[in-house]
């Protein structure tokens, strides 16, 4: 995953790897499944910069939400889903959470910021994405397989770990 203030342009480095706008913008949505801790909110929410305050992006209705879950000084261990409505189930509902004002990260937050992720996001949106657009679900995984292979060693200079959390 992204780290949570990365920005567009640090976003966009990734094609250098080969990868299209498109499947860098795909992998950002992971955010579809999981939580964060309001530690991850607390600049988003109190001291946006500039001039402080809540991010200007974040939904009205949204930032009283996001405080009463995660206030000021409280414990930013706190956890809250990352999708809003669906964060147990992987969909595109991210992307509509974005489009509002509902994304939690500012990294996704940004995508509706861009011009052109924006484009990509109202191409998963689309009323007639269901019969015409791009599979959201599907251009996820190819997007990851791809990922996948970025620096991959092979040979001498690589090693498959017998357990993943460990270095060997």
């Amino acid at each position: 995953m992204c780290h949570y203030l990365i920005d567009i342009s640090e976003l966009f480095q990734l094609s250098r790897y080969n990868i299209t706008l498109c499947k860098i913008h795909e992998i950002s949505t992971a955010h579809t499944i999981g939580t964060t801790a309001c530690f991850f909110m607390t600049k988003r929410l109190y001291n946006f910069f500039p001039g402080g305050g809540s991010d200007p992006g974040i939904n009205p209705s949204f930032v009283v939400e996001l405080k009463a879950t995660c206030p000021q000084n409280g414990d930013v261990n706190v956890r809250l889903p990352i999708d809003r409505g669906s964060e147990r189930v992987f969909d595109k509902q991210i992307l509509q959470n974005i489009k509002d004002g509902f994304a939690v990260l500012e990294s996704d937050s940004r995508l509706n910021d861009d011009i052109i992720t924006n484009a990509i996001i109202d191409s998963y949106l689309g009323i007639l994405n269901p019969i015409f657009g791009p599979s959201f679900e599907a251009d996820f995984v190819e997007s990851i397989v791809k990922m996948g292979h970025i620096g991959v060693k092979t040979g001498q200079q690589g090693h498959v770990r017998r357990l993943c959390a460990a270095f060997s």
